[in-house]
Parts: structure tokens; C-alpha cells; sequence
């Protein structure tokens, strides 16, 4: 079925309760759509089987589901619901009929899960290695942490989880709290069993780089997704793979042959990891399984022991550099690569969409999408822009937003084209901040255009105008604005100051006659460097 054909057939088949948003893409099997359960108002990802479903067998379909359903944890994919949409045909209108259960039924599979807008580990990795970085031991130490967690949730289950395709591919991320959240999932080869006897003689399936010698024996174990999760930390450290397994075929593999020679340590390509880091990364890759680490909960504990005794680091530590500050929309230096084949679009475009669907009323959460997945992306996107994503997605965006416009504008150099930005992200969230706030968004553009052309005429006329409209914006300036009519910024400034140091304990007459100081140094380069570090302790109130 094509695209339009399957939107149609799920929207029927659940008669409305799941809307088909868009095409997610394509794996082997099924093609993957964002839905939104509209009932919940909560957007999931809805797996379609892209053949029908064989007359035998079909239990072993939904292996992958029966075993998702039994993992509760943060660090893995949560599975809401699956099933099998019967179809007996199309009528001439194109309706679809349902359930009637006859030889002629085509039967499609279902899975609905949890959405993970952002990407995937492998995404974000090869994000260092395209601007020839390698990743922050933190940061790498961190992202196994949560994967240990999440595969130690797998592996202490009972019965026991072997997922047998631990690769940064199915490791999907989102950015929660400034950090990528790490979410294990496809579990279509995993097996639960009851010992490790039991997982003896399973067909030789996975991925080559990241499966364990023995795994081509058919033996898999808790210590084979140990192996894969070593791959994975010795990629993360040194950009480099621990073996050169793509030069082997099947046969060499099945002999061992890129194992045979020793491994270097993560420390040869990457000089700033010590012995203690090379020696636990070297432990997960033992050839002989009985010497790697039993299971991941042995794992997580090394590298927890490690993060906290070693390098002082636990729970409260932040340990990713972008939250530094909103950051405005694009500054014209952002590396234009391809960020996402889904989208073709430069990175300067994708941020532009994005920043304008946040000024647009119910428009945020494509916003995040674009945005998130940008960041994964893209480190020069993750550095000026993660701050401002944690902003997007608090769980009350137009408080912070509205906050963060008021903190910007109070700096010592203000940016008033951002802090206008944030405060329409607010109103665009909470359009009933609109009557309230409008106003500063009109008096922080004429304040942008005065620091541009230096033309305190045209600023003040601009001001006098929008106090008519906007009461608070009157009440905040009409005490003073005969100062402000002088014209002259010198004046301005010099009355300014003289009615702040006659009313040096009165933090609101500070404040006031900041409002008025502003436009003079706006104004005024000499003012400007006279002024200028004493003005923003003046708009919140205080002195040097």
C-alpha cells in the first residue's frame, strides 16, 4: 500500500482515535508514521508490517512488542499497544472494510511506541567526527552510563533479556534537561530466556561491527551485549573502531581471524584517556567472554565507582558546555552541511523554520522537532542553541520564555532582537500574555533600531507613540519623558544620574530612570562608555 493508503486505512481502522501526521521512514520490514493519539493528545511512533502477515507464525511477530512490554524504563523504548489490522478490501468509494475474517483478509501488523524526535547515537557521534572532534570523556561516560542502565533493566529481568543488537543506531536520543536521554530499542532479534544454556545454538544474526567472536558460533550471552557495548565506548573515545572487522568476510569471522590481533588501547588515539578508562573499555572487549564483564549491572557499576571516585562526577554535576546562553536566531557563521536527509535543507534554513514556527500560535512542538534534531546533528547547532531547546520543552515554556526575554534585555550589552524573539516565542505559547507584554516587543525593536542608527529623534518619537497605545508602557516612561524631549543625550544622561544618586536607597527610582539613561546611551558612544557597566545594576534596582 502506498502512503495515503495506509494514513487512510489506520485512521479508519481506529476510527479517529490515532491522526496520521507524516511518513517517519522505511525499515525492512515496516514503515514507520507519527500519529497522534488524539484523545491523549500524544504524538507515537505507529510501525507498519509493509507485507501482510503469513497464515502461520504470527505469534513470532510480535516477539519484539511481548518483550518491549516488559522493560519500564527511562533509558528504553516504551511500547503502548500492538495488533493486527484485518482487511478484507476496499468498496468503490475507497473505504476500507474491516474484521470480516475470511480467507480473502489481509492481516498487517501493528506497533505503536514511544516517539523519540531527536535521532540516534550514531547521528550524534558522527557529528564530532564530521568536524574531526572526538567526544568529551564526560560526555562519553555519561551516554554508557544510561545505556548500562537501560541493558541492565534487559538483563536483570526474569525472564532473562539477551538484546543481541546493541548498536549506536538503535540507541535513539532526545535532549532532556541540556543532556541527550539515551533510548534502547528494536528488539526484533532479542531473545528472553530462562538460562544462559538456552540461548545456545540461535541463528548468527546482528551487526558485524559490534558483535562478539562468539556470537559467529551462535553463542550469545549477557557478555556478547557486554562486547557490543564496548565497541560502542571504544568508538565514542577515539573515533575509531577496535577491530577492522569489515575487511573480514563470514568465514574469517567464524575462525576469529580479526581478533587475532591485540588491541590497541583507546589511549593510542586519544591521548587524554588514563589507564584506569583504557582498562575498563579493554575489559568489555576480552575475546574470551568469561573475561569480559558478567552482565551490565557489573558494567554500570564499574563506570558509576569510575565517574564518582576518579573524576568527582555524579547526579548534580553538569556535564555538557552548551547551556550557556538562548542565543537569537542565525548569525550567518552556522556550518550549512546537510544536517538530516529527511529534511534537504541547510542548517541556516532548518534554524530559520524553526525559530518562526515558535513565534506561531500551536506551532512549538514542530519547532522542537526541527530544532532537536538539529542539535543532534550538528555541534554548532548544540552549542549556541541546546539552551534555548530547554526553554522550548519546560513544562511551562511561556513562564521561562517570558523570563529569559526579561534577563536578556537586563544585561550589561542587552540583545533586544533576541530578547523580543523569546518574549513572541511566550505570546505565540500564551497568546493571553499578549495584552501584557506586546508592548515590550514594540519598545525593545525601537530601542534595537536607536543602537543601529544613533537617531535619538526618531527613538523618542517612536516612544511617544506607543504610549498611547500601550498604558504600562506610558506609565513607565510619562514621569521623565521631558527629559527624554531635550534630545540630547548628554543631558539625558547627566539628569539621569543625578536623580539616581539623590535617590541611591530607592531601587524602583533606579530602575525608572534607567528606562530614561537607556535611550542616552543607545545614543551616544561617550555616554555609552561612561554609563553603560552601571546601567544594567540600575534596571534591576541596584548600584555599583
Amino acid at each position: 500500500m502506498n502512503q495515503n493508503d495506509v494514513k487512510r486505512m489506520v485512521e479508519e481502522f481506529f476510527r479517529g482515535q490515532y491522526k496520521v501526521e507524516k511518513f517517519l521512514g522505511a525499515g525492512g520490514f515496516a514503515d514507520v508514521y507519527l500519529v497522534n493519539h488524539i484523545y491523549l493528545n500524544d504524538r507515537r511512533a505507529m510501525k507498519i508490517n509493509k507485507e501482510p502477515l503469513p497464515r502461520e507464525n504470527i505469534d513470532n511477530i510480535f516477539k519484539e512488542a511481548r518483550i518491549a512490554t516488559l522493560i519500564r524504563h527511562k533509558n528504553v523504548i516504551s511500547m503502548h499497544d500492538a495488533g493486527i489490522i484485518s482487511v478484507s478490501g476496499q468498496d468503490k468509494n475507497g473505504i476500507f472494510n474491516f474484521g470480516l475474517k475470511n480467507k480473502r483478509d489481509k492481516n498487517y501488523a501493528y506497533f505503536v511506541m514511544e516517539y523519540v524526535v531527536g535521532g540516534d547515537l550514531w547521528e550524534y557521534w558522527k557529528s564530532f567526527q564530521n568536524q574531526d572532534k572526538i567526544m568529551p570523556t564526560l560526555e562519553v561516560l555519561d551516554i554508557m552510563k544510561q545505556i548500562a542502565m537501560g541493558l541492565d533493566v534487559l538483563h536483570t529481568n526474569s525472564p532473562k533479556i539477551i538484546h543481541r543488537d546493541i548498536k549506536p543506531q538503535n540507541l535513539l536520543m532526545k535532549i532532556e534537561d541540556g543532556k541527550p536521554l539515551i533510548k534502547i530499542t528494536d528488539f526484533g532479534l532479542a531473545n528472553a530466556k530462562d538460562s544462559d544454556k538456552s540461548f545456545d545454538k540461535l541463528s548468527v544474526a546482528g551487526t558485524p561491527l559490534y558483535m562478539a567472536p562468539e556470537c559467529y558460533h551462535k553463542k550469545f550471552s549477557t557478555m556478547s551485549d557486554i562486547y557490543a557495548i564496548g565497541v560502542i565506548f571504544y568508538q565514542l573515545l577515539t573515533n575509531e573502531f577496535p577491530y577492522e572487522i569489515m575487511r573480514f568476510d563470514m568465514g574469517d569471522m567464524f575462525f576469529g581471524k580479526p581478533w587475532e590481533r591485540e588491541l590497541k588501547p583507546p589511549s593510542y588515539y586519544n591521548s587524554d584517556i588514563p589507564p584506569k578508562l583504557d582498562s575498563i573499555v579493554m575489559k568489555t572487549l576480552a575475546v574470551n567472554p568469561k573475561e569480559r564483564y558478567k552482565d551490565s549491572g557489573k558494567l554500570l557499576k564499574v563506570i558509576i565507582d569510575y565517574m564518582e571516585d576518579d573524576l568527582g562526577v555524579d547526579e548534580t554535576t553538569m556535564i555538557y558546555t552548551s547551556e550557556i546562553s538562548s542565543s537569537g536566531p542565525v548569525d550567518g557563521d552556522t556550518d550549512e552541511e546537510m544536517i538530516t536527509p529527511e529534511f534537504g535543507k541547510s542548517v541556516e534554513d532548518l534554524l530559520s523554520e524553526a525559530f518562526k514556527l515558535a513565534k506561531q500560535e500551536n506551532r512549538l512542538e514542530e519547532a522542537i522537532e526541527i530544532l532537536e534534531k538539529a542539535i543532534i546533528n550538528n555541534i554548532d547547532v548544540r552549542e549556541k542553541y541546546t539552551y534555548r531547546l530547554r526553554l522550548w520543552k519546560d513544562e511551562m515554556p511561556d513562564e521561562k520564555l517570558k523570563e529569559e526575554a526579561f534577563k536578556v534585555y537586563s544585561q550589561a550589552n542587552p540583545n533586544y532582537s533576541l530578547a523580543s524573539d523569546l518574549l513572541q516565542e511566550a505570546i505565540a505559547y500564551n497568546p493571553q500574555f499578549n495584552d501584557e507584554y506586546e508592548g515590550y516587543i514594540t519598545l525593545w525593536s525601537i530601542l534595537s533600531d536607536l543602537e543601529e542608527s544613533k537617531d535619538l529623534t526618531e527613538a523618542v518619537n517612536s516612544l511617544v507613540d506607543i504610549m498611547e497605545n500601550y498604558p504600562y508602557i506610558n506609565e513607565m516612561y510619562e514621569d521623565n519623558i521631558n527629559i527624554l524631549k531635550t534630545l540630547d543625550a548628554n543631558k539625558i544622561a547627566d539628569e539621569s544620574a543625578k536623580i539616581i544618586k539623590k535617590n541611591k536607597w530607592d531601587a524602583s527610582k533606579k530602575i525608572e530612570m534607567a528606562r530614561i539613561m537607556e535611550f542616552a546611551v543607545l545614543a551616544d558612544d561617550d555616554v555609552k562608555e561612561k554609563y553603560s557597566a552601571k546601567l544594567s545594576l540600575w534596571k534591576r534596582g541596584l548600584s555599583m
